[in-house]
């Protein structure tokens, strides 16, 4: 399916990107569903109000993921339509990956200072995707 190792590697990262964000729905369910009166199928959103702490954590470590999941895929197709180096992206996009996974771990153990930390290297791996093809 794929022409190449790099295309595994960065498409690879997208979906497993995908998966974290997927895997956070977990405990954010389980947070809801501990709520006041349990899971709100009728006005989910508004249940946001009685969740506890760390289930804002859990929303917020879920919302933000697919908030960078997003820049974060068109960085990957930005750096392909203009033929950057696909060395540096396979890089950049394993790094982002695993910045993900910590941050989510961060936020929900609310490990403040190290999540924005490991934010800004994510941020970063993502901005490099949309500057390589000026600079190769």
């Amino acid at each position: 399916m794929f022409s190449s190792e790099h295309d595994k590697i960065q498409f690879g990262c997208l979906f497993a990107t995908f998966l974290v964000w997927t895997l956070t729905i977990i405990p954010l369910y389980v947070s809801r569903r501990a709520a006041d009166g349990g899971f709100n199928h009728h006005t989910p959103r508004m249940q946001y109000n009685s969740l506890t702490a760390s289930g804002l954590r859990i929303l917020g470590a879920h919302v933000n993921t697919m908030e960078a999941f997003t820049l974060f895929a068109v960085g990957v197709f930005v750096n392909r339509a203009g033929a950057g180096s696909v060395v540096v992206a396979d890089a950049v996009s394993i790094v982002f990956v695993v910045s993900r996974v910590i941050y989510v771990l961060t936020y929900m153990l609310n490990l403040y200072l190290i999540r924005t930390v490991i934010w800004f290297i994510g941020f970063v791996a993502t901005f490099t995707l949309y500057v390589l093809p000026f600079c190769t």
